[in-house]
C-alpha cells in the first residue's frame, strides 16, 4: 500500500514576521531579527536575502519547505550553525 505524500509545510507572511519577532527575543537581541538576518540564518544565498524575506511577508513569494522547517526548528529552540557570526552575538 502506498503512503500518501504529505504536503510541504507552509508559513504565511504574518507567521514569518512573527517568527522574526520571536527569534529576535529568544536570541537576546531585544528586537525582531531584521529581514536580512533571518534570510542569512536560513541559508538564503542571494546577495539581498532581506528582499526575499520581505516578499514572503507581503505574500509576493512563498517560502519553500526546507526554509519553513528550519524556521519552525529554530522557534522550537534549535540554533542555526551560523547564528553567532551573522547576528554578531
Amino acid at each position: 500500500m502506498k503512503r500518501p505524500i504529505a504536503a510541504p509545510p507552509v508559513m504565511t507572511g504574518a507567521e514569518i514576521r512573527a517568527a522574526r519577532e520571536t527569534l529576535g527575543e529568544m536570541w537576546g537581541k531585544g528586537e525582531p531579527l531584521r529581514p536580512h538576518e533571518l534570510g542569512r540564518v536560513v541559508g538564503l544565498s542571494s546577495k539581498q536575502p532581506g528582499r526575499t524575506v520581505r516578499a514572503w511577508e507581503r505574500g509576493d513569494q512563498t517560502p519553500q519547505g526546507p526554509v519553513v522547517v528550519a524556521i519552525k526548528m529554530m522557534l522550537a529552540g534549535a540554533f542555526p550553525p551560523n547564528m553567532f557570526k551573522i547576528l554578531r552575538l
